[in-house]
């Protein structure tokens, strides 16, 4: 009998590469859940488990490659979502509508949040509506008091992987600190941990940043999935080239 871990890999590698990239024509991705790059769901795989959320939340669904994909794979927790344009939320809503945990609301993700965020004790918060020119994300920041936070699109200071700006702002570290005066550090995704199963996405890859408000942060510094990022007195990025070779590529900053 396979040990549990390699069920539960088998179980979220099959989830993940059947979830229908709906996103494909419109994303520089190339649509599907979390970018189709799947260490960034195995990462918030660990956190769910390791935190022992009660719920996921995310703010913007588009097309819902992701919402589907954390409906299917979550089957046990509430996956709440929602999108600013009322045309990307009633499509996820009507994609989602077999799934009895899940619930797509049409609005500004700040305005949701109070609402989407009701009952959880210990939330998984996956912030993805940096995409249009209303950014809401040091709202959101701000919001979340207690729970795992994943940003998405995020600086991790690897060629390899790009990010969002807006007005000259970076989605990073710095805005972080900025936004969080009391936040000592982040973590970011470590692209040189061992996976269990390879990266098949060729074209544009995101860092993701992650917080733990109001939970023991020790469980992110623990794990080699994650490097921790200080941010006071000053943000120091990790020093990837002693993990592996930095390649050089054109993936640069994308909004």
């Amino acid at each position: 009998m396979a040990p549990p871990e390699d069920l539960r890999l088998t179980s979220l590698l099959l989830t993940f590469y059947t979830t229908a990239r709906l996103g494909q024509e419109q994303l520089s991705d190339g649509g599907g859940p979390f970018g189709f790059d799947v260490t960034t769901a195995l990462q918030v795989d660990f956190l769910v488990d390791a935190y022992g959320c009660d719920g996921i939340v995310e703010t913007g669904c588009f097309l819902g490659d992701t919402s589907e994909y954390l409906a299917n794979r979550y089957p046990q927790l509430p996956v709440r979502t929602c999108d600013v344009a009322k045309d990307h939320a009633a499509f996820t809503r009507h994609r989602l509508k077999q799934h009895q945990n899940a619930t797509v609301l049409h609005g500004d993700s700040a305005d949701l949040l109070p609402s989407l965020l009701d009952g959880l004790d210990r939330p998984l918060v996956y912030l993805d509506a940096h995409w249009l020119e209303a950014w809401p994300l040091r709202d959101e920041l701000t919001s979340v008091r207690r729970g795992v936070v994943a940003i998405d699109d995020f600086f991790i200071g690897h060629d390899r992987f790009s990010y969002d700006h807006y007005d000259g702002v970076v989605c990073g570290p710095e805005l972080v600190a900025q936004s969080l005066p009391q936040a000592e550090e982040l973590f970011v995704g470590n692209p040189y941990a061992k996976y269990g199963a390879p990266c098949l996405q060729t074209g544009r890859r995101s860092g993701t940043g992650y917080l733990a408000p109001g939970l023991d942060a020790s469980l992110l510094a623990r794990s080699d999935l994650f490097v921790r990022v200080p941010l006071r007195p000053e943000v120091i990025m990790p020093p990837w080239e002693i993990y592996g070779p930095r390649p050089q590529t054109t993936a640069g900053v994308t909004a």
